[in-house]
């Protein structure tokens, strides 16, 4: 076993070396290969077999102040140096020895290094957790093969990880090294109080100030441990620790080890530690506990805990789940948590575990007069997803707001450090999907503000990526960019909300690249934000994002198809955000494309009201040429309540390409001076390829605002004119008989119209439509939206 590292502490010249460590760990194996390498460089090594010898050696070498004649550095050596006696008067023989360097091996402290301390010598400690071979060192020795596994295992404990080389097969070598440990570790040379502490620690990983209190081991006694290399903690001061080796071979068990770890369980819970706790519970097989603690701290357990959650509550016996109805639902949690791939079906897997299993439970709750209870008020969290996945909004918000309200009279201690945090969270998320963009933003504000002050956390994540993204649809480019980079700071692993949690982020990042004309950062951003399911909550904003995409770099139709598909997936209740942004993204992908007839139509069945509407509808007029129309339309919706910045800043570019249009060349630059502030402050360059290019050149020449180049050689994201087909009463009623009959006797009879009149309204159909034929003329028809496609 190559041991330079150790060799290097034993070379430096301490009058006293001590290596304390547990039996196996290589104490004689390790003083052996060095003193052989002492000596020969000529120095004289001694064994001492009996530690009671070690004064008459240091005196046989000169320990009354003369050395012997031609005596040179010697070197002794105690192998079992736990029984050394008389501390001070060895350390006062040694200081009167100069010339001899004294090595003691022992398996617990030896008081011998506090006397040498007091006798003014250099004192060189080496001790177990030092002693215990790396990963890289157990390879030198025996190869690659397996030794992962067994370093875990022993955590470089030399013989037992030597027992586990040499045994046939993994389980054989386990079990010896645990019988080795058992029989020579743990034999009599302990103290009891030790042996029973060590047995109670054992059935914990990792062991925590909770676990020494709960198991009566104090300072003095942790001491101890520690010092016999029964616990070891790092170096930055973390929890406590035990091989693993270590652990099977002195845990208690049967009911001794089911009693400590209701014991445990229940310290942890005070500490707010639920995973640790829900681990302890299962193991003791107490179900009343194991329901007290998921009634206490199931959402913890969810959200921060749920690999915890998955070991407590995954395959209780069907009798526990028969007699204690409050274990089903995190049952089904821990199931479905382990059956299903993390994002969307898992979230909505546990919503409908909850609808199954804790509906009831609330419904029963709520029945009960008095203060909400722990239980009624986690199960009011679950039912608040539900019913927000449920598109159930309004109720939503109230429940989180309730919530919220019992959550700000609790002490605390009392309640999960994050728990209102969340609760506001959920009603920021509700007010968001249902189309409440500013109070979303305040809502998630004010639960950022109450969030706990952890760096890393996947709720302050979440919070920071929807405010990112709330922030980025609006056009709010600089806030948005704000939210991402303390998304950046909060975000770590988040197991099943992953996705969940960096959808958002990836969404607000995308809109951003677009605003700044960074076509391969937003690809990038979109394909991380990509949903195999097409049922995230946040389709709607997906769409949003490849539709602000396809306007710029990539194709419309494509696009336009994309929508249509998650349009297909999802409910979009009448009114909501779901359809309104469904239908605005539609609106612009068709003005893009020229279909004007199809924009108009979809237009008209919006209806006026529609402020959101309000940007493409002026849009239309101004491709259309009807550049009136499109400045009124831009200067009534410009400065209302509800206008994005977004669409602020695309109102003002319209109302200037409009005057200009009509020879205003005043109110031309007045608009777009306004719109380049805009735009200039939230850091955009994508509204300036709004405009139509000759249009967009002139109003820079004149305004002397100096753009991005990207701005110059980015593609215009609309025509500058396309045409709208508009059709008579008559004609129309034609195009739909000639959809339904082949020829003009035909339609002549269903219409009950002269069949000369027919003829020469089909000529007049087909000049209109631009083609020649009936094929073509219904083909022509349904690309317009003339007719039902």
């Amino acid at each position: 076993m190559p041991r330079a590292r150790l060799f290097a502490r034993l070379d430096h010249p301490a009058a006293l070396c001590v290596i304390v460590g547990l039996p196996g760990t290589g104490k004689t194996a390790l003083v052996a290969e060095w003193a052989r390498q002492y000596a020969r460089s000529g120095v004289t090594v001694t064994w001492i077999d009996d530690a009671a010898g070690v004064r008459a050696a240091l005196a046989g070498a000169g320990g009354n102040g003369r050395a012997p004649a031609g005596a040179g550095p010697q070197v002794l050596v105690v192998d079992r140096g736990d029984d050394l006696a008389e501390p001070d008067a060895v350390a006062a023989a040694l200081a009167a020895a100069p010339h001899v360097r004294l090595v003691v091996c022992a398996r617990g402290p030896v008081p011998l290094v506090a006397a040498a301390y007091r006798a003014g010598l250099d004192v060189t400690e080496l001790t177990g957790p030092e002693l215990l071979a790396t990963s890289d060192e157990l390879a030198a020795a025996w190869g690659e093969c397996g030794l992962a596994a067994v370093h875990e295992h022993t955590r470089g404990w030399l013989l037992p990880a030597r027992l586990m080389i040499d045994a046939p097969t993994a389980a054989d070598g386990r079990r010896s090294a645990t019988d080795y440990v058992r029989a020579v570790v743990l034999g009599d040379w302990l103290d009891d109080d030790v042996r029973a502490a060590a047995a109670r620690l054992a059935l914990a990983e990792p062991i925590t100030s909770a676990h020494l209190h709960a198991a009566g081991v104090g300072a003095e006694l942790a001491g101890r441990l520690r010092a016999a290399g029964l616990l070891t903690m790092p170096d930055d001061g973390g929890d406590w620790s035990m091989p693993p080796v270590l652990r099977d071979a002195a845990r208690a068990e049967g009911d001794e080890a089911a009693q400590w770890h209701r014991r445990f369980a229940l310290a942890l819970l005070d500490t707010d530690r639920p995973g640790a706790a829900v681990r302890h519970a299962r193991a003791a097989a107490d179900w009343s506990l194991l329901a007290r603690i998921w009634t206490a701290a199931g959402l913890t357990l969810l959200v921060e805990r749920a690999d915890d959650l998955g070991a407590a509550f995954g395959d209780l016996p069907r009798s526990v789940l028969h007699d204690h109805p409050d274990l089903r639902l995190p049952a089904a949690a821990a199931r479905i948590l382990a059956a299903h791939p993390p994002g969307v079906r898992t979230l909505q897997a546990l919503v409908s575990a909850f609808r199954a299993d804790g509906e009831p439970l609330l419904r029963a709750e709520e029945a009960t007069p008095g203060r909400p209870s722990d239980r009624q008020l986690q199960l009011l969290s679950m039912a608040i997803v539900a019913d927000r996945l449920d598109g159930r909004y309004e109720r939503a918000v109230a429940g989180a707001a309730r919530l919220d309200r019992e959550l700000a009279g609790r002490e605390p201690g009392d309640v999960w450090p994050m728990h209102r945090a969340w609760a506001l969270h959920q009603s920021a998320q509700a007010l968001l999907l249902g189309g409440n963009g500013s109070r979303a933003v305040a809502a998630g504000t004010q639960a950022y503000a109450a969030a706990h002050d952890v760096v890393t956390h996947p709720v302050t994540a979440h919070l920071a990526a929807d405010l990112a993204l709330a922030h980025a649809a609006g056009g709010a480019t600089g806030d948005a960019r704000y939210w991402l980079d303390v998304y950046e700071r909060h975000r770590g692993p988040a197991h099943w909300l992953e996705y969940l949690v960096r959808l958002p982020a990836h969404l607000a990042a995308a809109f951003v690249a677009v605003d700044r004309l960074d076509e391969p950062a937003a690809r990038a951003e979109l394909e991380q934000a990509e949903d195999d399911t097409g049922q995230a909550e946040l389709w709607p904003f997906i769409v949003a994002a490849l539709t602000q995409y396809a306007l710029s770099f990539g194709d419309p139709m494509l696009a336009l198809t994309a929508a249509d598909r998650y349009a297909a997936r999802n409910p979009q209740p009448a009114g909501g955000l779901s359809a309104r942004i469904l239908d605005r993204c539609r609106a612009e992908l068709l003005l893009a494309l020229g279909e004007l007839n199809r924009a108009d139509l979809l237009l008209r069945d919006v209806g006026p009201d529609a402020t959101w509407a309000r940007a493409p509808l002026a849009r239309f007029h101004l491709i259309r040429g009807e550049p009136a129309l499109a400045g009124h339309v831009a200067g009534t919706a410009l400065w209302e309540e509800d206008t994005t910045l977004r669409d602020r800043i695309d109102l003002l570019l319209i109302e200037a390409a409009a005057a200009e249009a009509l020879g205003s060349s005043g109110t031309a630059d007045h608009s777009f001076a306004r719109a380049a502030a805009l735009a200039g402050r939230a850091g955009a360059l994508r509204p300036y390829t709004l405009l139509p290019a000759e249009v967009r050149e002139t109003l820079l020449k004149r305004s002397g605002v100096v753009v991005d180049p990207a701005v110059l050689t980015a593609r215009a994201a609309y025509p500058a004119r396309a045409e709208l087909v508009t059709l008579t009463d008559r004609q129309q009623a034609v195009l739909r008989a000639l959809d339904r009959h082949e020829d003009a006797a035909a339609i002549s009879y269903a219409l009950v119209m002269a069949p000369t009149l027919v003829e020469e309204q089909l000529r007049s159909l087909y000049a209109a439509l631009g083609v020649t034929d009936r094929a073509a003329a219904l083909l022509r028809a349904r690309r317009l939206g003339l007719l039902p496609g």
